[in-house]
């Protein structure tokens, strides 16, 4: 068996001698008529002639200084009434605050997740007694009031602050008082007087626990079965199967090309498409215009929790409004610990539903030159109106919309629409613009990228070791759900 102390005995005898501690007595007046105190001392001594000795000095010409209180053990027995089962094991799940280590503080965030094991503590009962040496009387009174009174019928203590350890907690109970040493009549060979006070404390031995890091558990399937009771079609047409997303922290995921950020939850202002996903910018040549996020978020702040990213390996799954996922790996860098490095699994990514765009064009502002047949443009402004009675060099008389898809057609020599906005069909519609390689998805109301922007707490997950878990996590290790 491995070594193990922790001075449990000794932290109750420490409390004990506190409570004895701090007394005094009088002593006479001063020359101002002002009291004079002398504080009582207290010494740990068990009741040997080694112990005698020091107290002497080592010396037998010295004499005994008065008043003192001297403290021991006098019993240490097991407490088979307070015995519990000794088999039983209690584990406590517990998360410590995040340490900040660049302002060496904690913040109010989350950190790391522990699971503690602990086997059931042994009961004992202390038999401790405080010898009370005086000189006279009226020293012994004195003495005895001041520590009498705590006793009604107990004193309570506790040996830590550690508030998941129940057995720190105890109590001092007075159970005996032996008010003088002196036998009548007395004698002449010593001038100190000893009361002794026994008092009984019930305490608790704790073996050393067992400390593990949290799993989490990824997905849970909280009913499989169907109205009669069966299994089988519940399970195929999914009706009865729901996912819990958990988000520690609450942080969001920005996806901006190959590059992944975490978003805080203060100063968050996410600009939707009525889905739960960003937008993405309207105009094509500027920049996405997105909001304040709060500072960088380091992501060891997360992957700390749950373990280590393996570069290449650990994965990003990104939940999509239709509930598919789009997946890549990752890949921590070097140069800036608010990224993951994001390699996305073209086989993941939506399939196009219409022929690719050449550009997205303002067409306004823009002419194309010598168009071929089949070039497709993307619009985001209006072209014509509801007469088709406005005529451009350009666009002739064809009317579009906001978000409209138009081609040009040699054989009518003229730009046509071939994708309504303002009349879609039910269809889930992505489309490609070559001149950036950006997969745009039309949500109904207006096109947004398809996967690139922000995606709030819960339709993101991170899956670290590569392993992931499509129902429940059995290990609590593997495959986490931020």
């Amino acid at each position: 068996m491995l070594h193990f102390y922790e001075g449990q005995i000794r932290k109750f005898l420490t409390q004990f001698i506190r409570i004895l501690s701090n007394f005094s007595v009088e002593t006479g007046r001063g020359t101002d008529g002002a009291i004079n105190l002398r504080a009582v001392p207290v010494v740990y001594g068990d009741p040997t002639r080694q112990v005698a000795n020091i107290i002497r000095n080592n010396s037998e010409n010295a004499l005994q200084y008065t008043p003192k209180i001297a403290c021991f053990v006098r019993e240490l027995n097991y407490d088979r009434e307070r015995m519990q089962n000794p088999y039983h094991v209690e584990k406590q799940h517990l998360r410590e605050r995040n340490f900040n280590e660049t302002t060496n503080q904690y913040d109010n965030q989350l950190g790391a997740g522990y699971t503690v094991e602990k086997v059931m503590p042994s009961p004992f009962r202390l038999e401790v007694s405080a010898d009370i040496w005086s000189s006279n009387t009226d020293q012994k009174l004195q003495i005895l009031e001041q520590i009498l009174y705590l006793f009604n019928p107990d004193f309570e203590i506790q040996k830590s602050d550690n508030y998941i350890d129940w057995t720190s907690l105890s109590y001092v109970e007075l159970t005996g008082i032996q008010f003088s040493s002196r036998t009548i009549p007395v004698g002449a060979d010593t001038e100190i007087d000893i009361a002794t006070l026994t008092f009984s404390m019930p305490i608790w031995l704790s073996p050393p626990v067992k400390v593990k890091k949290l799993g989490v558990v990824q997905k849970i399937i909280m009913s499989v079965y169907d109205d009669d009771g069966g299994i089988t079609k519940g399970l195929i047409d999914g009706s009865l199967i729901s996912r819990s997303f958990i988000t520690p922290n609450n942080f969001g995921l920005l996806v901006t090309g190959s590059q992944l950020r975490l978003l805080g939850t203060t100063g968050v202002n996410v600009k939707s498409g009525g889905d739960g996903f960003y937008t993405g910018a309207r105009d094509p040549g500027l920049a996405d215009p997105f909001e304040t996020f709060g500072p960088p978020v380091n992501w060891k702040t997360l992957l700390d929790q749950y373990g280590k990213v393996t570069n290449d390996t650990s994965q990003i799954r990104l939940r999509q409004p239709n509930g598919n996922e789009v997946v890549g790996t990752i890949a921590t860098t070097s140069l800036d610990d608010t990224i993951l490095m994001f390699n996305i699994d073209s086989d993941t990514i939506p399939a196009n539903t219409l022929t690719a765009v050449k550009k997205i064009i303002n067409p306004l502002t823009f002419a194309p030159d010598s168009p071929a047949n089949g070039d497709r443009y993307l619009i985001i402004d209006q072209i014509g109106d509801s007469t088709a009675t406005v005529q451009s060099d350009t666009w002739g008389t064809l009317v579009a919309s906001t978000g409209d898809i138009i081609e040009y057609s040699t054989p009518q020599s003229k730009f046509i629409k071939v994708f309504d906005a303002s009349d879609p069909d039910s269809t889930q519609h992505y489309v490609t613009n070559q001149n950036t390689g950006i997969q745009y998805r039309f949500n109904g109301t207006e096109w947004v990228k398809s996967y690139e922007g922000v995606y709030i707490a819960g339709n993101w997950t991170i899956v670290l070791d590569g392993g992931y878990v499509a129902n429940d996590d059995a290990s609590g290790q593997d495959a986490t759900t931020p």
